[in-house]
């Protein structure tokens, strides 16, 4: 199974197109992108990227991209120098190009946005840089990353009937292909899940979790599925993730469990036997421990925010 598209739903991944910018004179842009995490590619020009935990802007060059891998409000400008007058995201419809503007802009940003409303408890998560670029100079010629930006500049340049659909594919394509790229500089990394990845029988283990997180698996059945005895299968488990297999499992039923509490009206009960708990107290108690709230309180949150502007649905 993909293990990446299953971490990634459970945890209720909703995507955005914030089309193309372009700006003609020295403008800011504000991106209100706590819960979200997304990137932005420069088709055009050169941006710079303000952010509260760098002393200096991240300076992006035509064809570089810059994601953002966890939640952060930040300022898109064309000059290193913060303008003034920052332009909020509710304004950003003055920016939009005079149908008979000539020359080329001073720049061209298409960003996309994926938003993760409810913090996950899924590991992976906490591998995420707050920061990712990759730089044109850097990529392979050919590299899908390159070839999809180039897609998406032309794409982007020259709207036709349907480009609303290819912008969102390309944009999918270069989210995937820089998660898989952040996944490979992390592969080395010990006690990590992307480290997990590489070993062919934790893999397997792991598949077989995400699989059926309700199942009533065990570190017997596990370890014999995959090959290893029981104390080896515990200790590589343990080595290669940095957790014991059937803590990896609690925390898989927990953010199942945060998915369908969001995305359902089911009862907590109904919720507790989805995941693999027969007692629903013991499933709360479970669930309060990583996520610091019970059940209910969660869904009533939960539903409180949907309500919300910045939210997507």
């Amino acid at each position: 199974m993909d293990l990446l598209a299953d971490v990634l739903h459970q945890s209720g991944l909703q995507r955005r197109i914030l089309n193309q910018r372009v700006f003609d004179v020295p403008t800011a842009l504000a991106f209100p992108c706590d819960k979200s995490f997304g990137f932005h590619v420069v088709t055009q020009g050169e941006a710079y990227i303000h952010t509260p935990e760098h002393d200096a802007p991240i300076a992006l060059r035509k064809g570089d991209v810059a994601m953002m891998a966890r939640g952060c409000d930040h300022v898109v400008s064309t000059s290193a120098a913060v303008p003034k007058h920052i332009v909020q995201m509710a304004d950003a419809a003055a920016l939009a190009r005079a149908p008979d503007a000539a020359g080329a802009p001073l720049l061209a940003l298409v960003s996309g946005a994926y938003q993760v409303w409810n913090t996950p408890v899924h590991p992976f998560f906490a591998e995420l840089p707050r920061w990712y670029v990759l730089r044109a100079d850097e990529m392979e010629r050919f590299d899908q990353v390159e070839l999809a930006i180039d897609m998406l500049a032309a794409e982007t340049a020259r709207p036709e009937v349907g480009s609303d659909t290819v912008t969102q594919s390309l944009l999918d394509i270069i989210f995937t292909q820089l998660i898989r790229k952040i996944i490979a500089q992390r592969h080395a990394t010990p006690q990590t899940w992307s480290h997990a990845l590489q070993n062919a029988q934790i893999k397997s283990a792991l598949e077989l979790m995400h699989g059926d997180c309700a199942y009533e698996w065990t570190l017997d059945e596990l370890a014999r599925r995959v090959g290893l005895s029981r104390a080896g299968f515990a200790q590589k488990f343990k080595t290669s993730l940095g957790a014991p297999p059937l803590h990896y499992l609690t925390t898989l039923r927990v953010q199942k469990a945060m998915e369908l509490l969001a995305r359902t009206d089911d009862k907590i009960e109904a919720v507790s036997f989805a995941v693999g708990y027969k007692d629903p107290f013991s499933f709360s108690k479970v669930f309060k421990k990583l996520t610091g709230m019970p059940p209910k309180e969660f869904r009533l949150r939960d539903r409180r925010d949907k309500t919300s502007a910045w939210r997507f649905q």
